[in-house]
């Protein structure tokens, strides 16, 4: 990134300049591909990375092997922030779509986040948002029928990678849903006689945005609106 105008990712864009030169000048840009697993749950931090384009999956892992998506995020957030306050992450970020991102090391932003009350507050607004889209989720999970969680989803997923054409296997989108992948599948099936979607191994085609809209649950709205109002300026960060 070249100027304050120019950040690609939305949060940097939107910070106070002063937060901003605090963390530009060591700000490097890197790709990230389809899997690549950029922290792993339990290891430390190395880089925080706040995503240009692409989607990254916060996974949390279960004791029985389960593995679920708690979050996802693109180019309106960041990834690796609790290591702002913490040495080990908790969950695992892994890498749904490919794109670009601007990366810091972790000591760098650390002293930054020391440094400035100002970008604390902003960052932590973020954090309350994502923690109310958590909320939100957990809401959709034990409310919804499988099929308008689906295309929420989706609506998700291409709002954040900037393309109608995803990388995702059914397989994944059952982890994203926290369901079977046979579940997805005749969901998936439904979808594809409709004509709002096409897909073959690994790669999936939105065709209808519009028809995704109609079959979605109002949650996809709800966040929407949530992301974009102005974030509360709390004191501390969620616990």
């Amino acid at each position: 990134m070249s100027s304050f105008r120019q950040s690609q990712n939305e949060l940097l864009g939107k910070l106070p300049r002063a937060c901003f030169e605090l963390l530009h000048p060591h700000l490097a840009t890197v790709e990230f591909n389809t899997g690549m697993v950029m922290v792993e749950a339990g290891t430390a931090f190395r880089r925080i990375w706040f995503p240009h384009c692409g989607v990254v999956s916060l996974v949390l892992g279960l004791d029985d092997d389960v593995a679920i998506d708690v979050g996802i995020v693109g180019r309106d957030g960041v990834i690796g922030i609790t290591a702002a306050e913490a040495d080990v992450a908790r969950t695992a970020a892994i890498v749904r779509c490919p794109g670009t991102a601007s990366a810091i090391d972790r000591d760098v932003f650390r002293h930054a986040w020391q440094q400035s009350e100002q970008l604390r507050a902003a960052l932590t607004g973020w954090l309350w948002r994502q923690l109310g889209a958590a909320e939100l989720n957990a809401a959709c999970n034990a409310a919804h029928p499988i099929e308008a969680r689906l295309c929420r989803r989706l609506l998700m997923l291409r709002d954040l990678a900037g393309s109608d054409r995803l990388p995702l296997t059914q397989q994944h989108l059952a982890q994203m849903l926290g369901v079977r992948r046979n579940s997805v599948s005749l969901a998936a099936i439904a979808l594809r006689r409709e004509g709002l979607l096409r897909y073959s191994r690994g790669s999936l085609q939105i065709l209808d945005r519009e028809g995704l809209l109609e079959r979605a649950c109002c949650c996809y709205t709800a966040r929407e609106v949530a992301f974009r109002q102005q974030p509360v300026r709390p004191t501390a960060a969620p616990m």
